[in-house]
């Protein structure tokens, strides 16, 4: 078996010493995108973060927000709402009437401040919080131009964001992710204060998230003890933290959405709101811990624990 460097996925690095351990014959394609793990003539792969655990079909419902949010609604899971809308590319399922007029109609009935985004996005990636008539025009031909279907929802007053993973019905992990901020001290720019608190591995996104805000510059120099809010969105991959924690009313709703598409291992993320209400954002069958594990290095045993039961359910049969 080949050396995993340090510099290489934290997926990747944990799975090759879980074959170490175990006796477990892997193989590695695609830029280590593809790994096919073997042992008793069981054979069994990993790709991406997608561990060969969950059905194709759990695993679409999982990637679309919008089939995840119908399946959710059913089954009467308190779940954020998204609301599909298919390129006018699609026109025959679209119809002549277009997507403007029923776009137009959800954006005022929401008070004018939704979000949109891709049907399948992850990451935090083209995610629009809009406002205006202008911003909303802007973000659907902007999304439209990249993806065949998008959706919309309500903008959620959001008091904290939660990510449970779990593994056939138990919370293998639960933690809070905090939005990024900043506090100024009256003589560094917003910029060095960024450089300052956030890891290399972040600071471009970070940057680019807080300067498509418009609220400041970057070169500003704020008084001391201003606090700097550095994104909207909790993602880690934008500059978000994240802090383990323990919540039974959590659990019980993540586990319970997990269940409610057949999916068995994946990270269910709930929105907490200011007004103390809990609702299922979205179900992800990739179970990707790399910037949870990038901020949080002591917690190694502990994420290496729960991909080591993954691997080791999926070779079971």
């Amino acid at each position: 078996m080949k050396t995993i460097t340090n510099s290489q996925r934290n997926l990747v690095r944990i799975v090759y010493d879980i074959a170490n351990e175990h006796g477990i014959a892997i193989e590695s394609f695609s830029y280590d995108w593809i790994l096919k793990l073997t042992k008793n003539e069981v054979q069994k792969h990993v790709f991406g973060y997608n561990f060969e655990l969950n059905s194709a079909t759990s695993k679409m419902i999982a990637g679309d927000k919008t089939a995840t949010t119908d399946l959710l609604q059913s089954a009467n899971i308190p779940t954020v709402l998204h609301t599909l809308f298919l390129s006018p590319a699609m026109e025959k399922y679209v119809g002549s009437i277009g997507n403007w007029e029923k776009i137009g109609t959800f954006f005022n009935e929401n008070n004018q401040k939704i979000v949109c985004k891709p049907v399948d996005g992850t990451g935090g990636n083209d995610v629009f919080l809009v406002k205006t008539s202008t911003q909303l025009e802007q973000a659907i031909h902007e999304l439209f131009s990249k993806y065949r279907s998008i959706c919309l929802s309500p903008f959620y007053d959001i008091k904290k964001e939660y990510r449970a993973v779990i593994l056939d019905g138990k919370v293998e992990l639960l933690y809070q992710k905090n939005i990024p901020f900043v506090t100024a001290d009256g003589s560094k720019t917003i910029l060095e204060l960024l450089q300052e608190a956030f890891s290399v591995e972040v600071l471009d996104s970070v940057l680019a998230t807080f300067s498509s805000t418009k609220t400041h510059k970057l070169s500003d120099i704020l008084p001391k003890g201003k606090t700097i809010n550095v994104n909207w969105k909790s993602n880690l991959g934008e500059g978000a933290q994240a802090e383990i924690i323990q919540n039974k009313t959590i659990e019980q709703l993540a586990v319970k959405a997990a269940k409610t598409i057949n999916i068995r291992f994946c990270s269910v993320d709930i929105i907490e709101t200011t007004s103390g209400e809990f609702f299922v954002l979205e179900i992800n069958s990739g179970v990707m811990i790399e910037h949870f594990l990038n901020s949080n290095p002591q917690e190694y045993t502990r994420i290496k624990a729960i991909y080591e039961k993954a691997v080791l359910r999926m070779l079971e049969n």
